[in-house]
């Protein structure tokens, strides 16, 4: 019997011949070249397979960039500032308010300041007359009284008894002489009477006069406090009204502040992410590169495997006969086994 595959079985597998008492066998051999070629593969995949695990010491993960933690750091304040400007904008809105309130409560303001002297203003003249009244007015009657007596006493009544005496009246106690002499005492009475009387009128109307002066300097006193209340109630208000602006100016500080500062980290954050990824990148292309070099010798076998592929390799075929026996097993080529070989390894090897 005789078997033979030809460069094709050698590469596939051997064959076993059937037992027999007589047989005859062939045998297919490769160039010294070749088998050479495929034992060099061989031994390029035992030596790399023999090498331990090797360790690659350069960073993998690129660390944080500094801007991004600078930014995230910053950023945990952000809170805490904008919650502290609220609050002082909302304390400047309060207190505007109850400063505008308390310029508009009961009591206060132009109408209130002028009350007073329009009460005392809107007082009728004649009814506290009196309270200006000149107190010394009896003294004045008094000595008006006074003056009518002594001038009757010293002038009117001896011109009078020496007129009667020289028209004839020998003593004043005649008829004719009593009635004269009652008449002008009552004349000067009627005449002290008058006087007195003038003199009250005459108080009587200047302090008529003082009351109705003084009426008038109240109404002008309460125009006066009465534009004051109201200016000062105006300030206040406008004052209120400042600090509330105040506030709400405050808060769009605060607020402007905020976003400015939120703008400025989200792009110290991005310029942070973008330097990170450039450092990754990096540091991922080195490691590639510690894969390529630790995995070059079994790259190198692999391409001189490949370069086998579409080779017709000559081959060497020699028949021989035996007797009786099971005659050797013919096993797989060297290529066969070669590439085997290599394929496990480059399974093994790949980086995941």
């Amino acid at each position: 019997m005789s078997s033979s595959g030809g460069a094709l079985g050698f590469l596939t597998s051997g064959t076993t011949p059937g037992q027999s008492q007589q047989e005859s066998e062939s045998s297919t051999a490769l160039p010294s070249w070749y088998t050479n070629y495929t034992q060099q593969i061989l031994n390029s995949a035992a030596q790399y397979a023999a090498q331990p695990y090797q360790t690659y010491n350069g960073p993998r993960i690129a660390g944080q960039d500094p801007l991004t933690q600078r930014a995230y750091s910053a950023s945990e304040g952000l809170s805490g500032d904008a919650l502290r400007n609220t609050q002082a904008s909302s304390n400047l809105v309060n207190q505007g308010v109850g400063t505008v309130q308390g310029s508009i409560a009961p009591g206060q303001g132009g109408l209130a300041a002028a009350q007073p002297y329009l009460s005392s203003a809107a007082t009728p003249a004649y009814s506290n007359v009196n309270s200006y009244m000149n107190p010394y007015n009896q003294n004045v009657t008094q000595a008006i009284a006074n003056a009518g007596n002594t001038q009757f006493q010293n002038y009117t009544l001896p011109a009078l008894q020496s007129s009667i005496i020289g028209a004839g009246n020998i003593t004043g106690n005649s008829t004719q002489g009593a009635n004269l002499l009652e008449n002008a005492l009552q004349q000067n009475n009627q005449n002290t009477i008058n006087a007195q009387a003038g003199a009250l009128q005459a108080g009587y109307q200047g302090s008529l006069g003082a009351s109705q002066t003084d009426a008038a300097r109240q109404a002008a006193l309460a125009g006066t406090a009465g534009q004051l209340g109201t200016a000062q109630q105006t300030a206040e208000q406008n004052a209120g009204t400042d600090v509330i602006n105040a506030g709400g100016a405050l808060a769009n500080i605060g607020s402007q502040g905020t976003s400015n500062n939120i703008s400025a980290l989200n792009q110290n954050n991005a310029m942070g992410n973008q330097k990170q990824a450039q450092v990754q990148a990096n540091e991922n292309l080195a490691y590639q590169d510690y894969l390529n070099q630790k995995n070059q010798p079994l790259t190198n076998a692999a391409a001189m495997q490949g370069a086998l592929a579409g080779i017709q390799v000559p081959t060497t075929t020699t028949n021989y006969g035996a007797s009786n026996g099971t005659p050797a097993t013919i096993g797989d080529s060297p290529l066969v086994t070669a590439g085997g070989a290599l394929a496990g390894l480059g399974a093994a090897s790949t980086p995941g």
